[in-house]
């Protein structure tokens, strides 16, 4: 490829992808954080009112993909279904920044906005037929970008996959800052705003693509379908079609539950008789250990949703969120001119010490790095700058200056892309470490290891809850120990879940048992938010009166799922040496 095509030895393509996929993560973890919050503090919804929302919301976009994915693949283009999912997000999350009025309680009975609620739900539908056709695709592109066997793959597949947590990370620190502090509104506006861009940048950069996103066979799109217009027009026609059907279903959890029961059952019929009809006893080992996986991956999905259910109202009504409530005096000046210090000249001995293995990194390596540590060291210095005029301040004042951090329930959902930044590298060493010595775990136990992980993550929150502040709060490094529990779970079984689907499927239904995946992930959304049910608290208006009475059931509940968490994790751990061999040397 000419070099004048790519950035820092990547595709120029690929970059269009990332900040569009940055956006598009942007504007779906602002909006998923807010969700609950929003519906409970505004609307006046139950607790189980609004997990059910969350629930039927959160299983459907999941679900919807698999559809999008066959439509882009089969007909459309990835291109064109990239292009119409953005601009159905821009509109369902235009139509979130409209509030309406906030709900009252009149002779103990809850008086709703419906008109604002109704659109409330046009836009999640909108949401959820929109990311259908966008999420599936856009990873699909960037895989297109390289040339079969190119060395850069994984590599572009990491820059990427880095743009869904910095917009995840973003998301939920400005979203959750708005919509908290100044509008539920503006919090929903905001995502908005940055689904838009993520469209722009897609729209600009479609000549980066070099037609690789374009549809196999343009003709067949322009050939009828059985409504008598061509099967593009049909495609689109029945998207927005399906809208009011999505409005319905988003209202009616049982209905979406019963379905994805149906189809796990249907699922299940179909396998048993896979197993025993088409499969010879190497395949079908495999085939019973991948649907095992995909069994055990719905329990760990539905432990660490709990981030935008039920840890989402634990961190807003329980956890003391306030990070920094002191006044610096103008004699302890002292310390902030050293941290000042350490923040200018730490990046600087950085890159000096560093120099030598900055120069044996081949070009690619180098270009990221250096990209990286540029970034990393100006915010550095940045913040050194700003601490020698906080000090300067400081210093200035007759008696010192106050200083009070409180970050809002929303904000704490940041916590699991943060610690993604900082493990996925110590993750990706010790795995290769770990397989290099012959001692990596096989898939099963990494499996076992995240819903231990997921489990213990709980633990931690049951232990905060032993030791409350006077007025009954938690301390905020529980909730921390948390994530970072539920984080390096996730990093132990996230990155084999797709890989064992591609290696343990038999090869003529590989496609099928993807798409039996994601809907997977799917029913462990839904499963979540029933789950969350059980730690339901009645609420006034919103607002818990009760903190260690509430406190008192969130412990109890995560107690369970600490519990689950762990017993599930040791069958687990029983069953990896079973299922080791039923592989049949498939790491």
């Amino acid at each position: 490829m000419n070099e004048k095509q790519e950035i820092f030895g990547h595709p120029k393509g690929l970059y269009i992808c990332f900040l569009t996929e940055m956006w598009e993560r942007f504007s779906f973890y602002g909006m998923k954080f807010l969700l609950l919050l929003y519906l409970t503090k505004y609307h006046l919804f139950t607790d189980s009112g609004s997990l059910d929302v969350l629930g039927a919301y959160a299983g459907l976009v999941y679900a919807l993909p698999v559809i999008g994915g066959m439509l882009a693949d089969r007909y459309l283009g990835m291109r064109k279904a990239v292009i119409f999912g953005g601009i159905l997000l821009c509109f369902g999350h235009l139509g979130l920044a409209f509030e309406g009025e906030q709900a009252t309680i009149v002779n103990d009975v809850t008086v709703q906005d419906d008109f604002a609620l109704n659109i409330f739900y046009l836009s999640l539908a909108l949401i959820i037929v929109g990311v259908g056709f966008l999420k599936p695709n856009i990873s699909t592109i960037v895989g297109k970008l390289y040339e079969v066997g190119d060395e850069r793959r994984d590599s572009g597949f990491t820059i990427f996959y880095m743009g869904i947590n910095l917009g995840s990370f973003t998301a939920t620190l400005l979203c959750g800052y708005l919509g908290e502090n100044y509008g539920w509104g503006y919090g929903f506006g905001l995502a908005g705003i940055g689904m838009l861009l993520g469209l722009v940048v897609f729209l600009w950069g479609q000549k980066f693509l070099h037609g690789h996103a374009d549809p196999d066979n343009p003709e067949v799109l322009k050939e009828n379908g059985f409504l008598g217009i061509n099967k593009e027009m049909t495609i689109y026609l029945a998207s927005f079609v399906s809208v009011p059907v999505i409005w319905f279903l988003v209202q009616s959890n049982s209905i979406v539950h019963s379905t994805l029961n149906l189809m796990a059952f249907a699922v299940l019929i179909w396998l048993i008789w896979f197993l025993y009809k088409e499969c010879n006893k190497v395949e079908r080992g495999r085939m019973i250990v991948l649907a095992s996986l995909t069994l055990f991956t719905v329990v760990f999905w539905a432990l660490f949703e709990q981030s935008a259910a039920s840890m989402t109202l634990y961190a807003d009504r329980v956890v003391d969120r306030v990070l920094v409530n002191t006044t610096f005096l103008p004699t302890e000046t002292t310390g902030l001119y050293i941290m000042a210090f350490l923040l200018i000249m730490i990046p600087l001995v950085t890159g000096f010490m560093g120099r030598q293995k900055f120069q044996e990194m081949n070009d690619s390596e180098r270009k990221i790095t250096g990209g990286l540590f540029v970034i990393t060291s100006l915010t550095m210095i940045y913040f050194g700058i700003d601490a020698i005029g906080f000090a300067g301040d400081v210093a200035e004042s007759a008696s010192g200056l106050p200083v009070r951090w409180e970050v809002t329930a929303v904000q704490t959902g940041s916590l699991n892309a943060m610690f993604i930044f900082l493990l996925a590298p110590l993750f990706a060493w010790l795995w290769t470490f770990l397989g290099k010595n012959k001692i990596e775990p096989g898939t099963p136990l990494k499996f076992g290891l995240g819903i231990l992980q997921a489990g213990l993550g709980f633990g931690a929150l049951v232990l905060g809850a032993t030791m409350p502040d006077a007025s009954g709060k938690v301390a905020y490094i529980w909730i921390v120990l948390a994530y970072l529990l539920h984080t390096t779970g996730e990093l132990c079984l996230s990155p084999v879940g797709l890989s064992a689907v591609t290696k343990l499927s038999v090869p003529k239904v590989v496609g099928f048992m993807m798409g039996v995946w994601f809907l997977a992930t799917a029913y462990s959304e839904l499963v979540a938010a029933q789950i969350a049910k059980f730690a339901a608290i009645d609420t006034d208006a919103g607002i818990v009166t009760d903190v260690a009475a509430a406190s008192t059931v969130y412990a109890e509940f995560f107690s369970s799922l600490m519990w689950v968490g762990v017993a599930i994790s040791v069958v687990l751990f029983v069953l990896a040496p079973f299922m080791k061999k039923s592989m049949h040397g498939v790491n």
